[in-house]
């Protein structure tokens, strides 16, 4: 399978500032998300995921996931918060995808700059980042408690640059990063190493979609 780019960005060097999701995108962190949210879930009375109930909800978009695991909207935030308080401990233990420090590394190299959107607290992040030496490779973390709020965080981030969206690419493993570059009119860029399976990102019509952490690089910093 080739890497597949869709819509009018094509090969982009014009994208100057790169926003990557974290968890699923550049932390292979899931796994202990999902062990996480399950300690949760017991003390607030919800069924836990099992592999096979994990695997069912990537198909299944955010809304439809929560009704699937039988959980109220409105309790979906506080729960999150639980499970981001409790990331904190386990930081030592989070690591990258396989390629993707040197992903950051050579986007810093090639004058490109990265920053990240996440709905996980700037202090798991900073974490995960320096046991993993590449606090230097991203200029800033812009972090929401919501799920649906990237759009907003990356509408901060280009005021804060002063960049127009065409100068932005937002990259995420999931329906709703892509979403949320589309409401900025950013570059979409989604990975198939993270949550949701490549049909439902293909579905969400991104403008690339990379296979390796290297497809981003030739995407967003092609060499001349």
């Amino acid at each position: 399978m080739k890497t597949m780019t869709r819509g009018g960005h094509g090969n982009a060097p014009h994208i100057s500032h790169v926003a990557f999701d974290f968890d699923g995108t550049l932390a292979d962190s899931p796994r202990v998300v999902v062990n996480l949210y399950n300690e949760v879930a017991q003390r607030r009375g919800y069924e836990a995921l099992t592999t096979e109930s994990y695997a069912r909800l990537r198909f299944l978009s955010v809304r439809e996931r929560s009704r699937a695991m039988g959980i109220p909207a409105s309790h979906m935030p506080g729960m999150m918060l639980e499970v981001i308080r409790a990331y904190r401990a386990v930081t030592s233990h989070i690591k990258l995808h396989s390629g993707v420090p040197e992903l950051l590394q050579q986007l810093t190299e090639r004058g490109v700059h990265a920053f990240i959107v996440s709905t996980n607290s700037e202090d798991n992040i900073r974490a995960v980042l320096h046991n993993n030496g590449l606090e230097r490779c991203v200029a800033r973390v812009y972090a929401s408690h919501h799920l649906f709020g990237k759009a907003l965080l990356l509408r901060r981030l280009m005021r804060d640059t002063g960049i127009a969206p065409s100068r932005l690419a937002h990259v995420g493993d999931e329906e709703r990063d892509v979403i949320a570059a589309q409401k900025v009119k950013a570059a979409a860029v989604a990975v198939t190493w993270g949550i949701d399976p490549l049909e439902r990102l293909q579905a969400s019509t991104p403008d690339h979609i990379a296979l390796t952490p290297q497809d981003i690089v030739r995407f967003v910093a092609p060499r001349d």
